[in-house]
């Protein structure tokens, strides 16, 4: 096996050169220098000692995710969003010169302990609430930023999309198609988070609507129903809304996922889609393509958030967190969602 002494010989230079190129310190030595150094760990097929350079450099060279799993009812990365979003995440931190470790976990704070004993280098970590935000800043000291997190506190390192531009849009692209009565089906809660502002963004496509004074086929409403991904929810839904006193003519779920159950509990039940009843979701997953009619859906660039979220941490781990004009380093960003309309949505039926 080569070391690093060989290396530099083949090299011609000293083994402190060859440290600063396989550390990443390339401005230490000449584009030729380290172009002949790369060579030469490539010929000698040389693999640095990481346990060494962790201890050389007070870094692991690591990056950890942690993923909120409830562990209840539905198996790990059985949404696909998830599963996703955990190779994406793990392309881009590997694209990055990093190793990655997942894990998952019901008690995410929990889990970013434990990451934290491996001497991780940082943590993204997906599912948390805003809660969550100060437990896990206190107990992990190395940097973090958070996947789709909406707390308040502004100096937070959060990745996401932006969920209520998503749920305007759709909610626009009902109302265009003539629906007045329109359900909006997820786990609803009064905290602050990725459901509430979906929510928001159709209840604010509503509120437009009413702005407009448009009284030909009547002003539309939102009505919400609770649903979430237990066994079950889907069927208690599709109840609540074909018995609601203003029966709704299009249905938004939180999820694709929830949006596929309540499309086939439906069509279960001899409701045509989009004829009778127009059902859209988020994410834009792949179940939204296999299931049919194929499900509208509000897309989000998964790929690019995770991008977005280890750039932004290897930032904060080299130290270079930049300047926004208002003072203060860019710690939020949010990506856009695009709606994509397919065949589970159309006109609303004439009553």
């Amino acid at each position: 096996m080569s070391s690093i002494r060989d290396v530099a010989a083949a090299a011609g230079v000293s083994r402190m050169t060859v440290s600063n190129v396989i550390n990443g310190r390339h401005h230490k030595a000449s584009a030729e220098t380290v172009a002949r150094v790369l060579r030469a760990i490539e010929e000698l097929d040389y693999v640095p000692d990481a346990p060494a350079r962790s201890l050389a450099a007070n870094r692991s060279r690591m990056i950890g995710l942690v993923l909120h799993h409830p562990g209840q009812s539905r198996a790990l990365l059985e949404n696909p969003h998830d599963a996703l979003l955990l190779g994406a995440v793990g392309q881009a931190v590997t694209r990055a010169g990093f190793s990655f470790i997942p894990a998952a976990s019901r008690d995410v704070v929990r889990a970013a302990r434990r990451l934290g004993s491996w001497r991780v280098d940082g943590l993204i970590v997906y599912g948390s609430v805003a809660d969550e935000i100060n437990d896990l800043t206190r107990t992990h000291p190395r940097p973090l930023v958070f996947l789709d997190n909406y707390s308040r506190r502004s100096e937070v390192p959060v990745v996401g999309v932006d969920d209520a531009g998503g749920g305007l849009a759709v909610g626009r692209h009902l109302i265009e198609h003539g629906h007045r009565a329109i359900a909006f089906a997820g786990p609803l809660t009064d905290a602050p988070g990725v459901v509430a502002r979906r929510y928001e963004g159709v209840q604010r496509a509503i509120l437009e609507h009413a702005a407009t004074g448009d009284g030909l086929q009547g002003a539309a409403h939102l009505i919400a129903v609770h649903a979430d991904h237990h066994p079950g929810s889907a069927v208690r839904a599709v109840d609540e809304i074909l018995a609601h006193p203003e029966r709704p003519t299009a249905v938004v779920a939180s999820s694709d996922v929830l949006a596929a159950e309540i499309l086939g509990e439906l069509l279960d039940r001899g409701i045509a889609v989009p004829g009778q009843m127009s059902v859209a979701g988020f994410d834009d997953s792949p179940v939204t393509r296999w299931v049919r009619p194929q499900l509208t859906s509000v897309a989000q660039d998964i790929e690019a958030k995770a991008r977005a979220a280890v750039a932004m941490l290897t930032r904060l781990i080299d130290g270079e967190q930049g300047e926004r004009p208002g003072g203060g380093p860019p710690m939020v960003e949010r990506l856009p969602m695009q709606l994509m309309a397919r065949e589970s949505t159309g006109p609303a039926p004439r009553r």
